[in-house]
């Protein structure tokens, strides 16, 4: 586990990893503590910019936490998902 962003750095959110440390390169997804999806995307790099984005005020998310997945790709980008 790699805690990205520190509650204390933002108003009380923190984005966590589960990934292993710079071992994977694949499909990656960004949750919220409770569950909710907030993007799959290609890569681990882009799935840390969307987390460190979505735990801020203007994400509206809250804490959220990044895990490998299966699942379809739903962004490209944090561009993608962004904008």
């Amino acid at each position: 586990m790699v805690e990205l962003i520190n509650k204390s750095q933002i108003g009380g959110d923190d984005a966590v990893s589960y990934l292993p440390e710079d071992a994977y390169d694949g499909i990656t997804e960004v949750i919220t503590r409770s569950g909710k999806l907030v993007a799959v995307l290609p890569s681990p790099g882009e799935a840390k910019k969307v987390a460190s984005y979505a735990i801020t005020p203007d994400g509206g998310y809250g804490s959220v936490v990044i895990h490998s997945s299966s699942k379809d790709i739903t962004h490209q980008s944090f561009d993608d998902w962004a904008f």
